[in-house]
């Protein structure tokens, strides 16, 4: 059984959820550390002359994801900065190809209060876990109270839920620690992702940005490549 794990990531890249769509059950981390220059409360959209980061107003502590708050006095251009952001989505996407398809869903999502960020991330993930037709069972890190870190704690989560396998970033292999895996009889693959060319709102092809982009030019169909496990 493949087990993946990622941070909980505002408005997530099609990375994110080509992962998901490669595991068994996909381990939302929101447990781990708070990290303000990751993309754990912005992610990028495209607009005419390139991309513009959608950043949500939130406290910045070191404390685990799951209890940081939003700062929901802070006004963007006069407008709260949930108004704001989905002004940028109708304003960049209107004339996408699916914008009407998911305008209703995305602005409800844009209208409910929030007070932590966990809450306002997961409504967007599974919306768009939703909208990519992904049937993978998602489970959160902190239900297990495990108090390790770092390579230790990803075995003891894919261990927990009956992993055989765990699909790691590319990045991991320059910070795992094999031989954990090794002595717990858990296999190691890396997510090898190349992100779809498509026709974007502006002209010339800009990659990784939040899978927004790619879900109103495209619509829901993922790529047939997106679904293999290198």
């Amino acid at each position: 059984m493949i087990v993946g794990i990622h941070q909980p990531n505002y408005l997530p890249y099609f990375g994110f959820f080509d992962k998901i769509k490669k595991c068994d059950v996909f381990i939302i981390y929101d447990d781990a550390q708070f990290n303000k220059s990751d993309f754990q409360h912005r992610n990028r959209i495209r607009i005419y002359h390139g991309w513009k980061w959608l950043t949500v107003p939130v406290e910045t502590k070191h404390i685990p994801i799951d209890q940081i708050k939003i700062n929901n006095d802070i006004k963007i251009s006069g407008m709260d900065w949930s108004e704001a952001h989905f002004k940028e989505i109708h304003d960049n996407y209107k004339n996408a190809s699916y914008y009407h398809e998911y305008k209703n869903a995305i602005q409800e999502i844009y209208e409910q209060p929030y007070d932590h960020l966990i809450d306002l991330n997961m409504k967007l993930i599974d919306f768009f876990i939703r909208s990519f037709d992904i049937d993978t069972e998602i489970v959160y890190s902190s239900e297990f109270g495990f108090s390790s870190i770092s390579t230790e704690k990803i075995v003891n989560l894919v261990s927990e839920v009956g992993g055989d396998t765990y699909l790691s970033g590319s990045m991991g292999k320059n910070y795992l620690d094999f031989g954990q895996f090794d002595d717990h009889d858990i296999q190691v693959l890396f997510q090898e992702f190349e992100p779809p060319v498509y026709q974007q709102q502006y002209a010339g092809f800009i990659p990784n940005m939040s899978a927004m982009d790619i879900l109103l030019n495209k619509g829901q169909k993922v790529d047939e490549h997106a679904k293999e496990t290198n």
